[in-house]
């Protein structure tokens, strides 16, 4: 799975689509953790941060970016709802990066959602530049309140990290970061950034069933 040429030229966004399918805490906290980090280094190398459009209530044509979070229990529903945001941008130059949330404990199920949203790119003649495989299983949403760089948090913000490089430069993740001096080992053969917990899953089960029980005994 290869980034198209255009994914690997730099284009300044002015405007990025956030899009989670279907809509969960979990995707909702991901592209949340995203858009503040991306806020974070805007405002300390004192650029323009990205104005965030609704794909439904904004025109499509003035969209440069777009990112799609979506978890490893995709289905055909859910890419027939990927197509119709797809379609609103066909034969556009928006970039397109994808956040995937891996809820099976292997990377089957996330490398086929990869592949079936790149083949919808190239269709459509968008620019596809790669993304995030988040590999902490269902619940990450209870982490929202964990310090960013702690130990719980620290892999996946450091690859959220690296996708808002991507994005702050306007192309794929691998040449961001060699364009910035960055680790590119960090990035797999498909171009992706895969982040995993940093204590063994057992206990990495444990402490989110015992932070989302926290979490909705204060609801």
């Amino acid at each position: 799975m290869e980034t198209t040429a255009r994914g690997d030229v730099p284009k300044t966004l002015r405007t990025i689509a956030y899009i989670s399918i279907p809509d969960s805490a979990d995707l909702e906290f991901l592209l949340w953790d995203l858009q503040d980090a991306i806020a974070a280094y805007a405002q300390l190398s004192g650029t323009a941060l990205p104005h965030p459009v609704d794909l439904e209530a904004d025109d499509a044509d003035a969209v440069d970016g777009m990112v799609l979070a979506v978890d490893d229990a995709f289905d055909d529903e859910a890419m027939i709802t990927v197509e119709q945001v797809l379609d609103r941008l066909k034969n556009t130059d928006a970039r397109v990066y994808v956040v995937v949330q891996a809820l099976s404990k292997n990377n089957k199920q996330a490398d086929e959602v990869l592949d079936r949203l790149y083949r919808a790119c190239i269709l459509r003649n968008l620019p596809w530049c790669d993304g995030v495989v988040i590999c902490a299983g269902s619940g990450i949403a209870a982490l929202r309140h964990s310090p960013r760089m702690g130990l719980l948090r620290r892999p996946f913000s450091e690859a959220m990290d690296k996708l808002v490089g991507a994005v702050r430069m306007g192309c794929s993740i691998e040449h961001a970061q060699l364009l910035g001096g960055g680790n590119a080992g960090s990035v797999d053969a498909d171009g992706m950034v895969r982040a995993r917990p940093a204590v063994p899953a057992p206990i990495w089960r444990a402490i989110i069933k015992r932070l989302g029980a926290h979490v909705q005994s204060r609801i």
